[in-house]
Parts: structure tokens; C-alpha cells; sequence
């Protein structure tokens, strides 16, 4: 514990679900938080939560998919509170559309606020990182990147991306003694799948997930939990890696088991 002393971590889509689960847990890490978000309301909600562990953290209302909230907030974190140290680039959306039906504003928000969000956060935070010494990001991806679930073809590419362009940056930053890597969440017990599955799916995904080795979903603070290692002075030699936190769905290809007896 207190692995994060004296660490400045700034957590984007922190109003809620993983993103807040993040914050929490890196601020019982000691870590002193920077909440970015859409919504200052959620984000107050999020910081009453770790208050208490954390108690010089601010909040900082912004959309990542606009250059110029991420600028300023950027230079609000540094201004108050001196440096960044950790980067989780967490916020994210989804559009569920047919390929055929799919929108190309539909298309470019995601992409926008997926991928090219990650982009805009990591290179303005690692300028910054470049000049206090160095710094770790977490990107949070999806097991979506390796195949697509479901009707969101814009989803899956732009996590693809979000794989592809960790290891970008982890080759590029390796210089300054900045850290990228990425985290690959499976489907997650969090209040927004229980508002958009069934109540029978619900309860098979949590007591009996036949697709999934571990029978079950994941949990926020298990995927919180790989985070504060990635970004923790014990995974100084890790980077440009992706992470699955997924009960081991990635691992069984899922052939076998449909196969007519």
C-alpha cells in the first residue's frame, strides 16, 4: 500500500463506473488525483469518495475529443498541483450500430473520443512528464480490440488502435523514462452492462458465464487493481504490453465446446 506517495495521477472519464473505480483505488495508493471529465457533478461525486485518502485532489471538467480542453486541463493540473506524474486514459463511448446502419458521425465520435483522445492526453501530458522525469499511462482498451462483440464496429477499431498506438508512444517515450502500456478490460460488472443487458443475462454473466473460463465478469477494482501496478515503481521494466482483464476469455478460442457432440 502507498505505493503512489507523492504521485500526481490524472484519470479521465472519472465520473464514474471503471474510471471512478480507478481513482479510488490509486488514491488508496496515496496517489493525489486529477478527475477529468464531462461532467462536473459526477466528477464531485467521485472525488467525495476519496476525499478522505486524498485529499488535495481537484476535479477538471473537459472533453478529451477537443484539443483545447485538453490543453487547458492539462494546464490546470500542472498549475495546480505542479506535475503529472500517471496518466489513465479511460474515457470512452460507444456507438451500437449495424455496420450497414452505422453513422459516419456516429464513426468519427468514437474514434474521436477512443482513439484520437489517447493521442491528444498522452503526447500533452508526456511533455510535460519529459521535464520532471519521466512518468507512467495506462490506456484502457478492450478484449473488443482482438474481435468484435457485437454491433460496434467502430469500437473495436478504435480499440485496436488504442493497442497499436501504446506501443507507439511506449518506443517513442522510452527516452524520457516514460512507461505506456494498456489494460484490456472483458465485459465488466458495472452499472451501465447492468443497465443494458437483461436481468436473465445479467445473472448468467455473474453466476455462470459458460463462454468465460472464470464462469463470471469482471470486477472494477480487479481491473483498478492492474492499473496501480502498471503505473507502481514495481513495473519499471514494463511497457508497450497490453494487459487482459478478462477472466480468461481471451484465452479459449471457444471452438471446442460448439462443436456438435
Amino acid at each position: 500500500m502507498n505505493s503512489l506517495n507523492d504521485r500526481v495521477a490524472l484519470v479521465t472519464g472519472a465520473g464514474g463506473g471503471i474510471g471512478a473505480g480507478i481513482a479510488r483505488f490509486l488514491a488508496r495508493e496515496g496517489a493525489t488525483l486529477a478527475l477529468m471529465g464531462r461532467t462536473r457533478a459526477a466528477l464531485e461525486e467521485t472525488l467525495a469518495t476519496v476525499s478522505a485518502l486524498a485529499a488535495a485532489s481537484t476535479v477538471h471538467p473537459g472533453d478529451v475529443s477537443i484539443e483545447a480542453d485538453v490543453d487547458r486541463v492539462v494546464n490546470e493540473v500542472v498549475s495546480a498541483h505542479n506535475r503529472v506524474d500517471i496518466l489513465v486514459n479511460n474515457a470512452g463511448i460507444v456507438d451500437a450500430a449495424e455496420f450497414l446502419s452505422a453513422t459516419w458521425s456516429g464513426w468519427n465520435s468514437v474514434i474521436a473520443t477512443n482513439l484520437s483522445a489517447v493521442f491528444l492526453m498522452t503526447q500533452r501530458v508526456a511533455r510535460r512528464m519529459r521535464t520532471t522525469g519521466g512518468g507512467a499511462v495506462v490506456n484502457i482498451a478492450s478484449i473488443d480490440a482482438y474481435g468484435t462483440d457485437g454491433p460496434q464496429a467502430s469500437y473495436t477499431a478504435a480499440k485496436a488502435g488504442v493497442i497499436g498506438l501504446t506501443k507507439a508512444a511506449a518506443t517513442e517515450l522510452a527516452p524520457f523514462t516514460i512507461r505506456v502500456n494498456s489494460v484490456s478490460p472483458g465485459w465488466t460488472r458495472t452499472r451501465l452492462v447492468e443497465e443494458f443487458v437483461s436481468p436473465r443475462a445479467l445473472q448468467h454473466m455473474r453466476e455462470g458465464f459458460a463462454r468465460v473460463p472464470l464462469k463470471r465478469m469482471v470486477e472494477i477494482d480487479e481491473i483498478a487493481a492492474t492499473v496501480a501496478f502498471l503505473v507502481s515503481p514495481v513495473a519499471s521494466g514494463i511497457t508497450g504490453v497490453d494487459v487482459p482483464v478478462d477472466c480468461g476469455t481471451l484465452s479459449n478460442l471457444y471452438i471446442y465446446e460448439t462443436l456438435p457432440q
